[in-house]
């Protein structure tokens, strides 16, 4: 009786699980992730390499963005003219601002620059920058104006070469002229104290 089965009691065969998914239903998702994947690196192409801009568009966009810089042109024709080792001083003053002698005999275009009633006494010029386009010379002196300083451009000709001085002044005290130097200075504009 124990291991029998009863009469007319049969056994039922055990019928599988069914999964929670159907097979069908996950193999078409599993299709469509790799089919999306597929199509991402496609339209991504990563193994490609990088094409550079066309002219066209960089050619416009920089037409339309660079109107109003010159000084992209103007930086590269700037010219430095260093100061004779003559005219710097052997001993440093004890102001601020470094002051340099102009010659003896000063060019007939810084003395009609400075007043012509101080030239008895003692008066102080800024030299701002030389350049040997007049053109950037004015943007130089326009810079200076709307520091609210005195401006002039100077010209002298050099070894057969035209300069176009940028000075400021003339400024009757020493004191005045490094002030002045001063407010060029915050304004990123260097510049020389000369005697004059």
């Amino acid at each position: 009786m124990w291991g029998k089965t009863q009469r007319g009691v049969s056994e039922r065969p055990k019928q599988p699980k069914q999964a929670f998914i159907p097979k069908w239903f996950g193999t078409l998702i599993l299709i469509l992730v790799v089919l999306s994947a597929a199509l991402a690196l496609m339209l991504w192409k990563p193994w490609a390499p990088v094409q550079p801009r066309s002219d066209v568009t960089a050619g416009q966009s920089q037409d339309e963005t660079n109107k109003d810089y010159r000084f992209y042109d103007q930086l590269p024709k700037q010219q430095v003219t260093p100061i004779p080792e003559q005219a710097v001083p052997a001993t440093a003053s004890k102001e601020v601002g470094v002051i340099v002698e102009a010659p003896a005999q000063p060019s007939a275009e810084i003395s009609s620059a400075s007043d012509s009633s101080s030239t008895a006494q003692t008066s102080y010029i800024l030299q701002i920058k030389s350049f040997n386009d007049p053109d950037s010379a004015d943007a130089k002196r326009s810079e200076i104006l709307m520091n609210k300083l005195p401006a002039d451009v100077v010209i002298s000709t050099e070894k057969g070469q035209t300069w176009y001085r940028v000075i400021s002044g003339p400024f009757s005290t020493e004191s005045e002229a490094i002030a002045a130097q001063q407010n060029l200075q915050n304004s990123g504009i260097d510049s020389i104290i000369v005697k004059h």
